[in-house]
């Protein structure tokens, strides 16, 4: 299986480890998009969102090394890190596409309790069945948008959410994450992350959102 090395975003040395958007993303939403594996055509489910990941699918050889990642982890083998690999994103494209593999991310990161593992996702149900079995070394997030977001705050997950500005991160009173090290950092229970493409979606997105979230809350 292949990890990429990231000197670049991340604020040190950090080894990822990436699927094919879209194929592996059973809780994805409005965000879901496909690459076709031989075209490169991207398949977007909605206009109001881009996946990020997708655009680097351009690219044949991404493709190939995601989509064979993804054919070797359905076999059942483990996502094993290099010997050097001391910093693991997990995830910078695709996501946990069913229980077992993400039980066997849990196996990983326990053989491998001196290194940092950390993951955004929107597979909430595999994340649920597991409280109280995640190691310490691995910090998951969960992300606003998927079909189970009403977990997030039943089981009190980790959590962030997409705005336009400064302004909607500042009105949800979350602080904004850059580089990965909101979502690595254990005592930070929510955070934003910045939209950052062009043709963005309204600004009253996440205000509706928090609107929704104080609604759930309630009626909890």
């Amino acid at each position: 299986m292949k990890f990429a090395k990231k000197n670049e975003y991340y604020s040190d040395e950090v080894f990822a480890f990436n699927l094919p958007v879209g194929h592996t993303c059973p809780g994805a939403k409005e965000c879901l998009v496909k690459v076709n594996r031989e075209t490169g055509k991207q398949k977007n489910s909605s206009d109001q969102y881009k996946c990020y990941a997708a655009a680097a699918e351009r690219f044949p050889g991404v493709r190939e090394h995601r989509w064979q990642n993804l054919e070797e982890c359905k076999n059942g083998d483990l996502p094993v890190p290099p010997k050097e690999a001391r910093r693991v994103r997990i995830h910078e494209s695709g996501d946990f596409f069913n229980q077992q593999y993400f039980d066997n991310w849990l196996a990983v990161c326990v053989s491998r309790p001196k290194d940092e593992f950390w993951a955004y996702t929107k597979s909430l149900l595999y994340w649920q069945r597991r409280i109280g079995e995640i190691p310490q070394n691995l910090q998951l997030t969960a992300s606003y948008g998927g079909t189970h977001d009403d977990l997030i705050i039943k089981c009190g997950f980790k959590h962030c959410v997409v705005v336009n500005s400064l302004a909607e991160a500042t009105f949800l009173n979350l602080p904004v994450d850059y580089n990965d090290d909101l979502a690595r950092n254990p005592a930070i229970q929510g955070f934003a992350l910045l939209e950052n493409r062009e043709g963005k979606k309204t600004e009253t997105t996440a205000i509706e959102l928090h609107n929704k979230r104080c609604i759930s809350a309630t009626a909890d």
